[in-house]
């Protein structure tokens, strides 16, 4: 039968970290032709279901757990991680071409933040969060892995969806009831802020959900779910998701019109961004006006300019090896307050390329520039349908924005978070059209390039 050898089209397109699908996997995976004369493997096959099962439960507690117990999702990421692994040892060939260069990377940050140990101001905090790291990172690489393994990717869209839909239900609860589901939880009296995790996460997935429905003709239905999203967003007191959200739509506007072109750019101005981000960030406290208008504007905004300010000088001090990992916590003079009831540095700078940089060095940061690049470099190239790749370009840049202006670097829900949403992104571009195989990214240089 013509084209009955040809792979399936996610195949084509669920390349981005898996490298490209093969055909010659063991029997008990309906969706995929066994070689010949291969015989069945029943237990191969069970547990690559009950894997893809247990990802499944963690898909759908993602979005509850964001709001209710934030501290959870890291749990939940190394349990989603040990299915991930299980789902992919059950799914031979074991080809992880694309996923070498970023392994590396993580491998090499987690050996010099090892060595970092030797010089740290707290070399034990070092060491236990480096093997915590490593944990994180090889959970993250194995859910990218396991995304073009999975035989039912519809069913973890509906999970997605419905998780998302318990999520915005809490939210709303906890938020009118000041509390009322937060306090069966903790015992801490609520504050806006408790509800932050889930207004990031629901910032980073909205473009990725509303372009895949809209892929999947059910236009309305992505409309209901944007409104919903942004609306919970927006209606929350995290600026850093807003900031987050906003940033990502002409990003996402662009990428769909330029895609090859502004995603390359995009990854020169993150590289830049970070390897720079001593020399442009601190000096921002002494700019004539800005200090208060940031105050102005939020409370917090102006101590999170007298932090980088602050940082930017230890950084200096330590350019090259830094103050060692997790070291953020005791840089001297950091507990002193600028302003009453506030730290120099409390806890972390709220800012990633400042914090690898304060840890790590230049090492650190370099690393995390080149990882951020290739994560732009491979969304150039990777045949998605078009919608679909420019909206990921906006969730890329909602969490990027989110990370440069919130979060501690490390925090293992943050990491977490980022690694199942990579995921769901990438078992979402299997779903976004899988009846024909997705137009292939423009060439540079070509006359339709950019057209």
């Amino acid at each position: 039968m013509p084209g009955a050898n040809r792979p399936h089209s996610w195949e084509r397109r669920c390349t981005i970290f898996s490298g490209p699908a093969k055909s010659n996997r063991p029997l008990g995976r309906p969706d995929i032709a066994a070689p010949p004369g291969a015989t069945p493997r029943p237990f191969t096959a069970t547990t690559g279901a009950w894997c893809e099962a247990g990802l499944g439960i963690c898909v759908l507690l993602l979005p509850p757990l964001l709001v209710l117990v934030p501290h959870g999702v890291a749990p939940l990421v190394g349990f989603a991680g040990l299915c991930a692994a299980g789902l992919v040892a059950a799914s031979p060939p074991y080809r992880f071409a694309a996923l070498r260069l970023p392994a590396a990377i993580l491998a090499a940050l987690l050996v010099w933040g090892a060595a970092s140990a030797m010089w740290s101001l707290a070399p034990g905090r070092s060491l236990v969060l480096d093997a915590r790291l490593a944990g994180l990172f090889a959970a993250g690489l194995a859910l990218a892995a396991a995304a073009s393994r999975v035989i039912a990717p519809r069913r973890f869209v509906t999970l997605l969806i419905a998780g998302i839909a318990i999520g915005l239900l809490l939210t709303g609860y906890d938020l009118v009831s000041e509390g009322g589901l937060s306090g069966l939880v903790s015992v801490r009296v609520f504050r806006m802020f408790r509800l932050n995790q889930i207004a990031v996460g629901l910032a980073i997935l909205l473009l990725p959900v509303t372009a895949l429905l809209i892929e999947r003709g059910r236009v309305v239905a992505a409309l209901i779910a944007a409104a919903a999203m942004a609306t919970t967003v927006l209606s929350l007191e995290d600026a850093a998701a807003k900031t987050a959200l906003l940033a990502s739509l002409p990003i996402a506007a662009l990428l769909y019109r330029w895609r090859a072109s502004v995603a390359r750019l995009m990854a020169v101005l993150s590289v830049i961004a970070i390897l720079t981000a001593p020399l442009t960030l601190p000096p921002l406290a002494q700019t004539p006006g800005l200090l208060a208008a940031a105050d102005a504007l939020k409370g917090s905004a102006g101590h999170r300019l007298l932090i980088w300010s602050f940082v930017g000088d230890r950084i200096a001090e330590r350019p090259i090896a830094g103050w060692g990992l997790d070291a953020a916590r005791a840089i001297p003079g950091g507990k002193d307050e600028v302003r009453p009831g506030m730290t120099r540095l409390p806890l972390h700078p709220h800012n990633a390329a400042l914090q690898l940089w304060l840890e790590l060095g230049a090492p650190g940061a370099a690393l995390f520039a080149l990882l951020v690049g290739w994560l732009w470099l491979r969304l150039a190239m990777v045949p998605w349908p078009r919608l679909y790749a420019a909206a990921v370009g906006g969730s890329l840049t909602a969490a990027l924005a989110a990370a440069f202006a919130a979060y501690g670097v490390w925090q293992e829900w943050w990491l977490g978070t980022l690694g199942l949403a990579l995921f769901l992104i990438l078992v979402m571009a299997r779903v976004a059209e899988p009846a024909a195989g997705a137009t292939p990214p423009r060439r540079s240089g070509s006359r339709a390039a950019d057209r």
